[in-house]
């Protein structure tokens, strides 16, 4: 079994540790969401003149802010996929020209576009088939030192993915084969998962057969090998050093795609109970409050860059972004006026714990800091501190409440938890207490052992070749009898 199942995987198994060294410094490239806000531009009075309350049909996240120097509305109805709406006429918004993807990608770069091409279908640098209600796109080469490339939605009117010579190369040695990134399979989602987990199931056989195998090779009194051939010595060696580290990192891989069974953590799928606490927008229950008449409320008026629609608990709200894009400020009506929205305290989140979660006994603490379960990343922000609501039901359910805004930030459940160990912790030894005091030393380690996987795969991939050189040998022989 080791033998078969070692030969079929070997290479690959080189290929995930060399890639797994790349993807510690450099991931697949991605247009900043940072740098993507503070590109827009700022609305002022007299934008809001003429505007009109959203459209109490629409479904899904509303946004307002400017776009082509004009004020649109943007309405998301499920991932990446928006319409965009005229603020001032409340009509669809048509296709973007060449002429304003080439101004947006020279504005947003600083230089000046080389060429464009157009798609009307993904290309490597965006896989996702989510992304399919945004085609076509602009692809903008621009003549710049870093070689960057924008892609702009001629629907959406924005840039959707940014690229360079440098992350782009990181991501063909790192990314695209570590995660099988490859454009054709990535974009059949169910056929990218399925592969995966293919793959990783025999890549868990291959590890614990290899392990059972060493133990079984040795012999007392022989030494840590009995094997005299450097690379079968070299093989056994490096298993016995490394083979726990190479099955608990594709053990984690599996789970990087798949949930916890719930036998693993003894709650059956009926038992899990879910827990409603964020609310879905709906315009048909705001009242007729024109965007001049949020502006009028604000208390600061100069560095708008965007504002949206939110329903929390059952009241309509406004968040207005200024220079920081991960937190705005927060207005919510409330007979008849628009006013800034407090802090919540601990007890006024109890109340509503206790509205929503029922007969359900929890318990409810403020954690200041980041730990193992809610921490916040370079893509996800989340802020500090925060409510952690824990609630007395099947599935042990933790809550995170944003003391801001009221909203639930973050969820974990038994089965959660455990996969986040699983997957975080045995992959990417994403440990709090080395996340942020020793994070050179995180690194460090995972470049030895994979360091160490290398060295195991590339005397496995030897073997392998001899093995099946020698079974094709036999097998030709007794073909010829």
């Amino acid at each position: 079994m080791h033998k078969i199942t070692g030969s079929v995987l070997s290479l690959l198994f080189l290929v995930w540790f060399i890639s797994g060294i790349v993807l510690i410094f450099e991931g697949f490239p991605h247009a900043s969401r940072k740098e993507r806000f503070e590109h827009l531009s700022v609305l002022s009075k007299d934008e809001f003149a003429n505007l009109k309350v959203p459209s109490a049909s629409w479904k899904g996240k509303v946004n307002l802010e400017l776009c082509n120097e004009k004020p649109v509305y943007r309405v998301f109805s499920e991932r990446k996929a928006q319409q965009v709406f005229d603020a001032e006429t409340l009509n669809p918004v048509g296709d973007f020209s060449e002429e304003y993807a080439q101004k947006l990608a020279s504005s947003f770069s600083g230089f000046p576009v080389k060429r464009i091409e157009v798609l009307d279908d993904f290309d490597q640098w965006v896989p996702w088939s989510y992304y399919e209600r945004l085609l076509p796109f602009y692809k903008c080469y621009m003549d710049d030192p870093k070689h960057t490339v924008l892609y702009v939605s001629k629907k959406s009117g924005e840039i959707v993915q940014q690229t360079n010579r440098m992350n782009r190369w990181a991501a063909r040695c790192g990314a695209i084969p570590h995660w099988i990134y490859f454009k054709n399979i990535r974009l059949q989602k169910g056929l990218w998962i399925n592969l995966v987990l293919f793959l990783s199931a025999i890549g868990i056989i291959v590890s614990v057969s290899g392990i059972v195998v060493g133990f079984v090779r040795l012999k007392k009194g022989k030494g840590l090998t009995p094997y005299k051939k450097p690379m079968y010595k070299w093989h056994h060696i490096t298993g016995f050093i490394f083979g726990l580290f190479v099955f608990t990192f594709i053990l984690s891989g599996f789970f990087s795609l798949a949930s916890v069974p719930d036998w693993m953590v003894f709650v059956s799928e009926k038992q899990n109970n879910e827990l409603e606490w964020n609310q879905k927008l709906d315009l048909s229950k705001y009242p007729l409050v024109s965007p001049l008449e949020i502006f009028d409320a604000l208390e600061r008026k100069n560095g708008i860059r965007k504002i949206c629609w939110k329903t929390i608990h059952d009241k309509p709200h406004y968040l207005v972004y200024y220079d920081d894009y991960q937190v705005p400020d927060i207005y919510y009506w409330q007979d008849g006026n628009i006013i800034p929205h407090k802090k919540y305290s601990i007890s006024e989140i109890e109340n509503l714990a206790k509205k929503y979660l029922g007969s359900s006994d929890f318990t409810i603490t403020q954690q200041e800091k980041y730990d193992d379960y809610y921490s916040g990343s370079a893509m996800y922000y989340l802020p500090e501190p925060v409510y952690k609501i824990e609630v007395d039901d099947k599935s042990q359910t933790w809550l995170y409440i944003n003391p801001a805004s009221g909203e639930e930030l973050k969820r974990h459940t038994k089965n959660t938890r455990l996969r986040r160990w699983l997957y975080q912790g045995l992959h990417k030894f994403n440990f709090h207490f080395l996340k942020n005091e020793a994070e050179w030393f995180r690194k460090l380690l995972l470049i030895l052992l994979s360091i160490g996987g290398i060295a195991v795969s590339v005397t496995g991939l030897w073997l392998s070749k001899r093995w099946l050189r020698r079974t094709i040998k036999k097998t030709n022989k007794q073909f010829v009898r």
